[in-house]
């Protein structure tokens, strides 16, 4: 539009030109040279202001065009920052600079190969992460026994009952919208509780496993489900089924019953897809994209998928690989689902940072405190020395006198998170070794090079 408007001036200077000629010689021949100055003068002035608006232009566009790429240039680089925190959330980092001594480190990866070595394990990845930064991560063993095959770093695990404080989450998330209650009846939800065994159970009875269900299958063998369409079914055959151990409320007994139960709760109350739920409320804002609640053909990710293991020291056996078909037909979320230490690592900080992540609230503080509540002492063997196991809203809790020191979760196909929310530090133990007995060494071990200052601080 300037420029438009400059060039028409211009256009009109030559037009007029013409007249100022005739008019200079319309004046007597001793007053021309004052009036041949004034129209000089007056063309120069025009040309001259013309002259400044044009370069004001010129240099206001350059400007603009500046910041344009500089804005263009700085969202990229936040881009590219955002893609970085989420390919590596957890940047390495010398063991010294985060306060941890390299020696413990090279103890604890020596107990794992003693444990690959003994075949104690068939394989195993270790991540211990201190002041959010990685610090040892190392893989050990092979994938399947005697195959050659060496575990891979960021091989997705079967995480088996870890998938418990996952599907405890959403719940919280759905507490804390006010769409379920702590004190809700099961049987506001699932008509199949609406009978006299089971009309007692409420939604903290199933986070808590105090329901009276009892550590069995409802299946025809252990984990055979086949006979099941969906978790909805398996909900109804507990709700018919009822609490049988005890009264509802009175006692704590773990059981797989409750959180597949809640599976059915959530799904029922939202009008959504349980799974699709946990994949867009927390593990697309964790940013878990190795997460897995139903394994598929056609995903990608079902290439890093760890083989299951059974049996026991020297007589391993690889009892399941991904062929084209999941373990279970449709998620399960007492123990379905599919991860990676980093992706657990994530949850974990999450709640560390009390429901927090990049700046946006996942969970209240609320909902972190419920979680992290002791509601019942247990029976849970533990190797961190002068600390209690207690178990509080879908969450296994280490505790010292009352105070909550550690959390975290395990997997019946051997894997393991634990997470020191004073100290910064979370220790995360993978493997596909299921009926091994490595646990309480393992925490011993980290309890004595890693933990122990927790103890020592609140001593």
């Amino acid at each position: 539009m300037i420029i438009q408007s400059i060039f028409a001036s211009v256009l009109l200077l030559a037009e007029v030109f013409p007249s100022f000629l005739a008019v200079l010689a319309s004046v007597p021949h001793h007053k021309r040279r004052l009036v041949k100055v004034v129209i000089v003068r007056s063309c120069l002035f025009v040309l001259t202001f013309l002259f400044c608006v044009f370069l004001n232009f010129a240099v206001a566009n350059a400007w603009v065009i500046v910041q344009e790429q500089d804005s263009v240039a700085e969202a990229d680089t936040f881009s590219a920052i955002i893609e970085v925190s989420q390919a590596n959330p957890f940047p390495k980092a010398s063991p010294e600079s985060q306060g941890v001594s390299t020696g413990a480190l090279v103890r604890l990866g020596e107990l794992v190969t003693g444990f690959v070595e003994s075949e104690e394990i068939v394989g195993a990845e270790l991540l211990v992460i201190k002041n959010r930064r990685t610090v040892l991560h190392e893989v050990f063993g092979l994938d399947a026994p005697k195959s050659g095959q060496p575990l891979d770093k960021n091989t997705i695990f079967s995480i088996r009952s870890m998938t418990k404080p996952l599907a405890g989450a959403m719940a919280q998330i759905l507490i804390d919208e006010g769409v379920l209650k702590l004190s809700d009846p099961v049987s506001k939800y699932l008509e199949s509780f609406d009978n006299e065994r089971s009309r007692d159970i409420t939604i903290e009875h199933l986070l808590t496993h105090r329901s009276g269900f009892p550590m069995k299958s409802a299946g025809r063998l252990w984990s055979d489900y086949s006979s099941y369409q969906q978790i909805r079914e398996v909900a109804d055959y507990w709700g018919e089924y009822g609490p049988q151990l005890f009264t509802p409320g009175d006692e704590y007994h773990y059981a797989d019953a409750n959180v597949d139960t809640l599976g059915a709760v959530i799904e029922q109350a939202a009008g959504e897809s349980t799974a699709q739920l946990i994949e867009r409320r927390l593990f697309s804002p964790l940013g878990m994209s190795d997460s897995i609640t139903l394994l598929a053909a056609g995903d990608a990710r079902v290439s890093r998928l760890a083989g299951k293991n059974a049996g026991g020291r020297g007589r391993w056996r690889q009892f399941w690989r991904w062929q084209g078909r999941p373990y279970f037909s449709f998620p399960m979320f007492a123990q379905g689902f599919y991860s990676t230490t980093v992706d657990y690592a994530r949850f974990l900080q999450m709640i560390m940072d009390g429901g927090v992540v990049n700046g946006k609230q996942v969970l209240s503080k609320a909902a972190i405190a419920r979680m992290l509540t002791p509601a019942s002492q247990t029976t849970m063997p533990t190797g961190f020395a002068g600390l209690d196991a207690s178990y509080g809203q879908l969450m296994q809790l280490y505790e010292k006198g009352g105070h909550v020191v550690a959390f975290g979760h395990s997997g019946s196909d051997a894997t393991y998170a634990w997470a020191w929310p004073e100290q910064d530090l979370m220790v995360l133990y993978f493997t596909q070794s299921r009926g091994s007995i490595t646990m309480t060494r393992i925490e011993a071990v980290i309890d004595s090079v890693l933990a122990r200052p927790i103890q020592m601080e609140i001593d």
